[in-house]
């Protein structure tokens, strides 16, 4: 009871000695509420950008790796010339899984270009069509809004099923509900029995795709039984920066290019990129964390200062106090409170502004994109940085008083009275 009544006597005694001061105690608070909400704020954005760019790699398996052949920048001893296409077959393919006991899966895709139209009734468009092997789809990650998936007996009758993008669905069918329905391809017709999920950036990039079996594609336009892309799941624990170089020199002698030639095959490696971004970020995370510091010590000092100001103001009123008895330890609690309280009381207006600029943030981000997942994603801050900053701040209130309240401390009663005399 002794407790609430004294801190209460403190808390009254730091009211009266802001109210007096006001303009100058609103100016010192700013610095600190500023600090913060520059933290809260660059924060948030930097989240909401990490989710938006590692968005991009939700459309795969986070442990595949995607292998696309180009073109050879050099000629080779074995008869490649310089521009040759790097291509891959199934028989290759076969072996290169019994060769790598790292691979789980392999998915394939064969490509008809975009050469003549599609069309539904009256309506016409120009869209790749793909033909996959079994897992490619999962392995994309890529779902299926509206229908079904292909499954086998698709793939082992050779049915003339296919899967297409919403916006294929959007060109061909207007607003007509696609699955079930017959389109021409080239002369022939495949029945669309499942469409694509819409709303995220890999589903974006296969918008301009439509999916079949590779049987079927092979049997029905009769293409170049060859792949220039394919993809392989890995198992767990595959040490995928090692397992890459030695995928890359194997193929290397299968296909017949220069094993220096980096040209000539793309490896993408979904694992490694995520870490890589991952990484980048934690650094950005650094950078905003030392910056958003940077103006909350500002604020430190700014309160220091101002405390400085109160201990020579009120120093004939500390000396007075001392002379009736009271202790440094009274002293001290009474300078470091009054920083402790300037300081929380702007720093949690800072955090309410802080949050309130979050909103605007997200707004603006929702207001200029569409409802797929973008590069900016929205903003977001866990409660833990809440929580750490809320105990930052009574740090540094603490700290900024600790200065001034030494001092207060030091007065002597007999050099104030004399003065006072």
């Amino acid at each position: 009871m002794k407790f609430i009544e004294r801190f209460g006597e403190v808390l009254h005694e730091v009211y009266s000695s802001v109210k007096q001061h006001k303009a100058r105690s609103i100016l010192t608070g700013f610095n600190i509420a500023w600090g913060i909400f520059i933290l809260i704020v660059l924060l948030g954005a930097g989240n909401g950008f990490r989710s938006g760019t590692l968005s991009v790699f939700s459309g795969y398996a986070s442990n595949s790796i995607w292998v696309t052949g180009s073109r050879v920048s050099r000629a080779t001893s074995n008869g490649l010339q310089m521009g040759s296409q790097i291509s891959f077959n199934d028989e290759l393919l076969s072996r290169l899984k019994k060769r790598f006991v790292e691979i789980r899966q392999i998915a394939s895709e064969i490509t008809l270009p975009a050469n003549n139209p599609i069309v539904y009734k009256d309506n016409i468009g120009w869209f790749n069509l793909k033909g996959i092997s079994e897992d490619y789809l999962r392995m994309k990650s890529l779902e299926v809004g509206e229908g079904r998936f292909l499954n086998p007996i698709d793939y082992r009758e050779q049915r003339r099923s296919i899967i297409i993008s919403e916006y294929v669905g959007d060109v061909l069918f207007d607003k007509e509900y696609p699955v079930g329905k017959y389109i021409n391809i080239e002369g022939v017709m495949f029945c669309v029995v499942g469409v694509l999920k819409s709303g995220t950036l890999s589903s974006i990039m296969e918008q301009n795709n439509m999916y079949v079996p590779a049987s079927a594609l092979l049997a029905t336009f009769n293409p170049e039984r060859s792949y220039t892309t394919f993809g392989a799941i890995l198992h767990d624990n595959t040490a995928i920066e090692t397992f890459e170089g030695k995928l890359r020199n194997y193929l290397a002698q299968e296909t017949g290019f220069s094993e220096d030639d980096k040209r000539a095959l793309l490896v993408t490696n979904i694992q490694l990129q995520v870490k890589a971004f991952n990484l980048l970020f934690d650094g950005v995370d650094t950078f905003l964390w030392i910056l958003g510091l940077c103006f909350i010590l500002s604020g430190m000092i700014g309160v220091t200062n101002i405390m400085l100001v109160v201990v020579r103001e009120r120093t004939q009123e500390i000396g007075i106090r001392k002379a009736l008895g009271a202790t440094p330890a009274s002293i001290y609690e009474l300078i470091i409170i009054e920083a402790l309280l300037i300081t929380v009381i702007f720093g949690i207006a800072g955090m309410f502004f802080g949050f309130t600029g979050l909103g605007v943030y997200n707004w603006v981000v929702s207001a200029l994109q569409s409802d797929e997942e973008q590069i900016f994603a929205k903003a977001a801050i866990n409660f833990s940085i809440v929580l750490l900053s809320f105990i930052m701040l009574a740090l540094a209130g603490v700290i900024a008083g600790l200065f001034p309240a030494q001092k207060a401390a030091s007065i002597m009663p007999a050099e104030t009275l004399s003065k006072v005399m």
